[in-house]
């Protein structure tokens, strides 16, 4: 066998040197010398003249565009949860023991509603689809609130790490059949959960811990 590979290119090796460079790249107009505003300027001229362009986005873009999880729109939306469980934000509230699932669906039939239903406060994700325009670009997010969806990114360009509020699933990991969810469906969709399909309940397609 590395008889076979000898005299071979590395293409696994090439493709981390190339990622290496590109990373050192950037750096040079995120981190290097110059004014706060030159650095962004000069990585626009970077983005304008790219012909492919990678995108890695995580909870501060949803948060950039104020799908915050804590503060004032918490407890605009969760008061009465705050009040009788003493949960304090969005995220923690999702590892809550609650006392019976009819709660448990009721939290996350919300959670899911306002954070992937809802249009978000700001345009974030539609600005910098602006970007992208006529370029041939890819996502990787850990994010699960369908958000790249909402503001016109391509399905086929799109790589969710941790799941999609907008899908649900059989807690049978054998079945690998998903299905979206809809608005006017969640109670539906409790029902299901507690009477179960062949004895197993259904969940939120989304990282569990």
């Amino acid at each position: 066998m590395k008889q076979f590979y000898e005299g071979q290119p590395n293409g696994y090796q090439e493709s981390i040197e190339k990622g290496l460079r590109a990373v050192h790249g950037f750096q040079r107009y995120v981190g290097g010398s110059g004014s706060r505003k030159a650095q962004l300027q000069a990585l626009a001229e970077v983005l304008r003249t790219s012909e492919s362009v990678i995108i890695g986005a995580g909870a501060g873009l949803s948060t950039s565009a104020g799908l915050t999880y804590s503060g004032e729109r918490f407890r605009r939306y969760f008061y009465d949860f705050a009040e009788r469980f003493g949960i304090s934000d969005m995220y923690s509230g999702g590892f809550y023991p609650f006392p019976d699932e009819e709660t448990r669906w009721a939290w996350w039939a919300r959670h899911i509603y306002f954070n992937r239903y809802v249009e978000p406060p700001k345009t974030v994700y539609r600005e910098l689809l602006s970007l992208l325009r006529n370029k041939d670009y890819f996502v990787i997010t850990t994010n699960v609130d369908h958000q790249f969806q909402r503001a016109g990114f391509d399905k086929k360009r799109l790589f969710y790490t941790q799941g999609d509020y907008g899908l649900f699933q059989s807690a049978d990991p054998a079945d690998r059949n998903t299905m979206t969810t809809r608005l006017g469906c969640f109670a539906p969709w409790k029902r299901r959960a507690l009477s179960g399909t062949r004895a197993e309940a259904f969940k939120c397609r989304k990282r569990e811990a």
